[in-house]
């Protein structure tokens, strides 16, 4: 029971253990919360022990392995008629009602109040019932369903109470922080190795780009890559029936370089000469002359 107990002790129980001290505040709020009724009606306390394994890492998962069997749903007795009829789990009626301890969720909260709101996440700072109660996206309550294998499997007609859905909430954090350091270790191709992958030699020139540059042009490639660096604009003028680039300009201008090779005078130079040659009417036909006229 962490409902009582001082605030030193919840320190020095979170340093024996993988769970942080917010995490052990939130059970001791709930606990306290649901020990405040039970001069009045029953509640379902989770006897769960943090394991003390001096590596994080395993002591994380001796926790998961634990939570596991205590949020598994009940299950009937093979030997038991009702498993012909009502199914092979005991508390599977009811979506108000615990899959575990079978504790009357719904009479709970109108007798208790909503102790869901009681127990914060201290990540995002909403409540149980927010996380799990509340639709994410209308914001409509609806009942949280659990699972025949907790996390995965059926859904079932049946939830957690309190305790155990706090419980559920801290076993998803655990095993998000052990996937995001799997796949942070994983990560290497060394590792990835282990696991079956491997890797195929594919050639450069299979997979290099086809270059139609003409020969006789590529000769050139130097004095582009020196216009390039020197911030100097290369114009394309492409053919609208091949797609192709039929003409390129250079343009140099006197006042780039007298300017500290400002590229923005160059550029509103070349836009000037492009309008000049957009207005300027087309040259007209040369016209026979008639050799035998007046």
């Amino acid at each position: 029971m962490l409902g009582k107990t001082p605030q030193n002790d919840l320190l020095r129980l979170a340093a024996q253990t993988q769970m942080s001290l917010a995490q052990m505040q939130q059970q001791a709020s709930a606990q306290a919360a649901m020990s405040e009724l039970g001069t009045h009606i029953e509640v379902p306390q989770v006897n769960f022990y943090p394991s003390k394994h001096p590596n994080p890492k395993k002591a994380r998962r001796k926790d998961i392995k634990e939570a596991y069997r205590l949020l598994t749903p009940t299950k009937r007795s093979i030997l038991s008629p009702k498993r012909v009829w009502g199914g092979k789990y005991r508390y599977n009626t009811n979506t108000m009602r615990c899959c575990v301890d079978g504790c009357d969720v719904e009479h709970l909260l109108r007798m208790a109040g909503n102790i869901y709101e009681q127990v914060i996440d201290e990540e995002t700072g909403k409540s149980l019932w927010d996380l799990y109660f509340r639709n994410p996206v209308t914001g409509e309550i609806e009942a949280f369903i659990a699972r025949e294998k907790v996390t995965s499997g059926k859904k079932m007609r049946a939830t957690y109470c309190p305790e155990h859905l706090h419980l559920y909430h801290l076993l998803t954090k655990w095993e998000r922080e052990d996937e995001d350091e799997e796949e942070a270790n994983s990560g290497t191709l060394k590792a990835k190795l282990r696991k079956g992958v491997s890797t195929v030699a594919v050639p450069v020139a299979a997979i290099k780009k086809k270059d139609n540059t003409p020969p006789t042009l590529a000769r050139y490639e130097p004095f582009f890559q020196m216009l390039k660096q020197d911030n100097i604009p290369v114009t394309h003028l492409t053919n609208s029936a091949t797609g192709m680039n039929d003409l390129v300009m250079v343009v140099f201008d006197m006042r780039q370089f007298q300017a500290g090779n400002n590229t923005r005078l160059l550029f509103d130079a070349l836009a000037m000469h492009q309008m000049q040659q957009s207005a300027q009417q087309p040259l007209p036909l040369p016209q026979e002359q008639n050799q035998g006229g007046a």
